[in-house]
């Protein structure tokens, strides 16, 4: 697996196209309707964000949670338009958090059969 510093996605939303990029550096997210950019924001110390984005004047509610799993989603009054914004990110994410947990019960097993 390639390490790829900008994680990008497109989707189509409210008959326009809709680009998602996230700078894993810098924690850049970026989201462009036909490469203009409609939100942009750093996400290093707000592991929470909701912002009301309007997109062909069309009124939608972004959410970002990357606290310990990431999701980002986007929403307008009828419920949820997009799931998962980034499913590349979400996936890695879940196999980071895997990783840990096992490698954790690995520990906690050997420290318990040591004695």
């Amino acid at each position: 697996m390639v390490f790829e510093r900008v994680q990008k996605q497109n989707h189509h939303v409210a008959d326009s196209d809709l680009t998602i990029s996230y700078d894993r550096f810098t924690t850049r997210f970026e989201m462009k309707v036909a490469e203009e950019v409609i939100y942009s924001s750093l996400l290093m110390f707000m592991p929470i964000r909701n912002r009301e984005l309007s997109i062909n004047n069309q009124l939608f509610t972004l959410k970002i949670r990357w606290f310990i799993l990431w999701q980002s989603k986007l929403e307008n009054s009828k419920g949820v338009v997009i799931k998962e914004l980034l499913y590349l990110r979400r996936r890695k994410s879940i196999s980071l958090c895997i990783y840990f947990m096992l490698i954790s019960s690995v520990k906690v097993g050997m420290v318990l059969f040591a004695y």
